[in-house]
C-alpha cells in the first residue's frame, strides 16, 4: 500500500475507486464501505483508495474529540484489507473552504482519477458540509464517475459509529464496543519504567507511556498483549491506584501472564476483551494483593 500525504507531488495515470471518510477505528461500517471499494476495484481492473484527513476536521474547528486509534494502527489495518493507496492529506483553511462541486471536479475527478466513488450513508464534505451523497449522484454525468451510499451497519439494532464506540469504551464496555469494531480495542505504546509497585506485590508490571489519544474507563480488563508479533495472555489495569499512591496520574499498567523478559522500551500493543471491575481503593495491601489474585483468575477463564 502507497502512502500518500501530498498530491502535489503524486502523479497517477491509473483511474481509481476511492472512498472518503475519517475511518476513526475503522469499524464495521468502515468495512463495509471498503468491502465495495474493493469489489468494484476487482471488477473493473482499477486501484483503490481511502481518503482521509489529518488533522480531523473535528479538531481542525477547534472542538473536543478523543480518537479511537493511532494513525498507525489506521494504516496497518487499510493495509490488511488489501487497499493500494492510503491519501492521508493535511485538513487545511482550503479543504474547509472549498466547494463541494469543486472538491469533487478537481480532487476528487482530475487528480485522483475516480471512476467510482463510494461514501458512508452520512458522508458530507466541502464548505459548510453541502457535499453529500446527493451531490455526488448530481454530478455523475458532468464528471464521469458512478456514486455509491453505503447504508448504516448496525449491532443490537444500534448504529455503529465511531461516536458511539467512544462513549462504549469511556463507559468500559469493550464487549459491545469490539463487536462494533470488528475486532478488539488496543491501546498501543512504549514500555517505560514505572515505580516498582506491581513487582513489591508479586505481579510485575509493563506500564505503558499509551499513543492513543482515547482511554477506556478506568478498572480492571482483561487483555492479551502483542510482543513482538506474539499475542500472551494478561490483565490490565487502567486508573490512580488509589490504594498505593496519593495523586490522579493516570496509569495503563498490564500484567503478563507466564512472562519475565525484560521489555523496557519495546513498542506493544494491548489488545482489551473484557471488563472486570472497577478500580478501587483498599484499606490493606493485602486485600489488594488478594483481588488482584482473583483478578487473574478471572481473566484467564475469560480469555480461554
Amino acid at each position: 500500500m502507497e502512502v500518500v500525504r501530498d498530491l502535489s507531488k503524486w502523479f497517477s495515470k491509473a483511474p481509481t475507486v476511492v472512498t472518503i471518510g475519517n475511518f476513526d477505528g475503522v469499524h464495521l461500517g468502515h468495512q463495509t464501505i471498503v468491502k465495495k471499494v474493493k469489489e468494484l476495484s476487482k471488477e473493473y481492473n482499477l486501484k483503490s483508495g481511502v481518503i482521509t484527513f489529518n488533522p480531523h476536521p473535528i479538531k481542525f474547528f477547534n472542538n473536543e474529540i478523543k480518537l479511537i486509534m493511532t494513525e498507525r494502527k489506521k494504516k496497518k489495518i487499510f493495509e490488511e484489507l488489501g487497499i493500494d493507496y492510503f491519501f492521508n492529506l493535511e485538513f487545511n483553511e482550503s479543504i474547509a473552504n472549498m466547494d463541494p462541486e469543486i472538491f469533487v471536479r478537481e480532487l476528487l475527478v482530475k487528480t485522483l482519477k475516480a471512476k467510482f466513488i463510494v461514501i458512508g450513508y452520512d458522508y458530507r464534505f466541502g464548505k459548510k458540509k453541502k457535499g453529500d451523497y446527493e451531490l455526488l449522484k448530481l454530478l455523475e454525468s458532468r464528471y464521469g464517475y458512478t456514486a455509491f451510499k453505503i447504508p448504516p451497519v448496525k449491532v443490537d439494532e444500534i448504529i455503529v459509529s465511531s461516536t458511539n464506540i467512544r462513549k462504549l469504551l469511556t463507559e468500559g464496555d469493550v464487549d459491545l464496543a469490539n463487536r462494533m469494531l470488528g475486532r478488539a480495542f488496543s491501546l498501543e505504546g512504549e514500555v517505560i519504567k514505572g515505580d516498582g509497585y506491581g513487582k513489591l506485590l508479586g505481579y510485575p508490571t509493563a506500564n505503558l507511556k499509551v499513543h492513543n489519544e482515547l482511554i477506556p474507563a478506568f478498572g480492571i480488563y482483561a487483555t492479551k498483549t502483542l510482543i513482538d508479533g506474539k499475542r500472551y495472555q494478561s490483565v490490565t489495569n487502567i486508573g490512580i491506584r488509589p490504594t498505593i499512591v496519593n495523586r490522579e496520574e493516570i496509569r495503563v499498567e498490564t500484567h503478563i501472564f507466564d512472562f519475565n523478559e525484560e521489555i523496557y522500551g519495546k513498542f506493544i500493543e494491548v489488545e482489551f476483551y473484557k471488563y472486570l471491575r472497577k478500580e478501587r481503593k483498599f484499606d490493606k495491601i493485602t486485600d489488594l494483593i488478594g483481588q488482584i489474585e482473583k483478578d487473574c483468575k478471572l481473566a484467564k477463564e475469560v480469555l480461554k
